[in-house]
């Protein structure tokens, strides 16, 4: 079984099961408290609908950025280990560059 990570309308990352959780519950463990309503409705399709995929389309730039700066957390500690994985992490970074609501100063 497949997954994806929905960036915005038409954007999104293609991934099979591992790559999918090896990248999302690491993230998942970055955000900040003050940002659990974001992971938590970004990771709801996954969480409550049990869909395997995680959806940024409907955040503001807020709730955007929030994951931004948790895929940065995770990347960097990921970084060091020797599982890091360097091209999902750089997929999903571009993508979030490249998305209009990215704040420009977390990557």
């Amino acid at each position: 079984m497949a997954g994806s990570i929905i960036v915005s309308r038409g954007v999104l990352i293609s991934l099979n099961t591992m790559g999918l959780y090896y990248l999302i519950e690491r993230i998942r463990v970055e955000f900040d408290d003050e940002d659990n309503v974001y992971r938590t409705t970004i990771y709801e399709t996954l969480d409550e609908q049990g869909m395997p995929f995680i959806a940024l389309d409907e955040q503001d730039s807020k709730g955007f950025n929030a994951f931004a700066k948790a895929t940065r957390r995770a990347c960097d500690k990921e970084r060091k280990q020797a599982s890091f994985c360097e091209p999902l992490w750089n997929d999903l970074i571009d993508k979030l560059v490249s998305d209009p609501r990215y704040a420009g100063d977390i990557f």
